[in-house]
């Protein structure tokens, strides 16, 4: 079984299921696999890393048609990437678009928002997304506070109003998962959180921000609950995927991060480290052994 993505489904009630999503044996249609609280977990990851696939014209996820392997820094080979709709986008800051002819027709007449995200840290991050799944993305990042900031037709406009508010406020568009685990033990009042935006306004007052932030408390959306200590990181960045396990008992997610218990050991995964890898679920692993190892690391 293959891990192509880190998923948060959200289901009618608003509420969400955290799981993966993955490829398994030689299906063409992906599957999800959900990681509920109290979920013992008994994993062997292997390589190769390979490509997740691509998104075709339809939005849709497909199946690399070569399995190709992959370098370890990346999520698609050369073709998937060369064909992917949204690739293009991600790299965007609204001043020139390299996406397919059908894909910007379709991002400049859909509805976009540019929105301000708060960790418990205080680290505040600045980012776009289509008006209809703005929550999903706060809750995929695992951010703590979150209020739009515009509403606005276009992509590429929102991108601008993004990129300008980044480089002339110093805020950031991105927060790595190393800042995120370090900060879960950390609580940030919504109070202290309406400071912080306050100060963001005064800033941004020539940016035609909307007046009345609804800024949003998203703990309710996660899977992990309060921990009684902090976790230690599951690996370094330099360290090999293939051949790392994670055994023990599933606290919960809370973006792409992943808490286990294991004896007395807490672990932090960041599930999106596995993407492309191989998930062996019939290993024989034990928690005794994880807790040695977590020990180790």
């Amino acid at each position: 079984m293959q891990v192509a993505g880190v998923t948060w489904k959200q289901k009618q009630d608003t509420r969400f299921d955290a799981g993966l999503t993955v490829w398994r044996g030689e299906d063409q249609e992906p599957a999800f696999l959900p990681l509920p609280p109290g979920k013992q977990l008994s994993w062997l990851l292997r390589g190769p890393k390979r490509c997740t696939g691509r998104i075709n014209a339809t939005g849709r996820l497909e199946r690399c048609p070569k399995n190709s392997v992959i370098l370890s820094s990346g999520q698609k080979c050369g073709s998937c990437q060369a064909v992917n709709l949204v690739d293009p986008c991600i790299r965007c800051s609204g001043h020139r678009c390299a996406a397919h002819e059908t894909r910007r027709l379709q991002c400049d007449r859909s509805t976009y928002v540019v929105y301000a995200v708060l960790f418990n840290d205080q680290t505040l991050k600045v980012g776009v997304s289509s008006k209809g799944r703005a929550l999903t993305r706060w809750v995929e990042q695992g951010a703590d506070y979150a209020c739009v900031l515009r509403e606005l037709e276009g992509g590429r406009n929102a991108r601008r109003i993004e990129d300008r508010i980044s480089r002339s406020y110093g805020i950031t568009k991105q927060v790595r998962s190393e800042r995120k685990t370090r900060a879960l033990l950390d609580r940030l009042s919504i109070s202290e959180a309406r400071s912080i935006l306050d100060d963001l306004m005064t800033s941004t007052d020539l940016l035609d921000i909307d007046q009345e932030l609804g800024l949003q408390d998203l703990s309710g959306y996660y899977t992990l609950g309060e921990l009684a200590f902090q976790p230690v990181s599951w690996r370094k960045r330099s360290d090999p995927v293939d051949g790392r396990a994670i055994v023990g008992e599933n606290l919960g997610l809370k973006g792409s991060l992943m808490v286990t218990s294991a004896g007395t050991s807490l672990t932090a995964v960041d599930l999106r480290q596995i993407i492309g890898y191989t998930i062996d679920m019939d290993s024989d692993i034990t928690l005794v052994t994880q807790t040695e190892l977590a020990d180790f690391f």
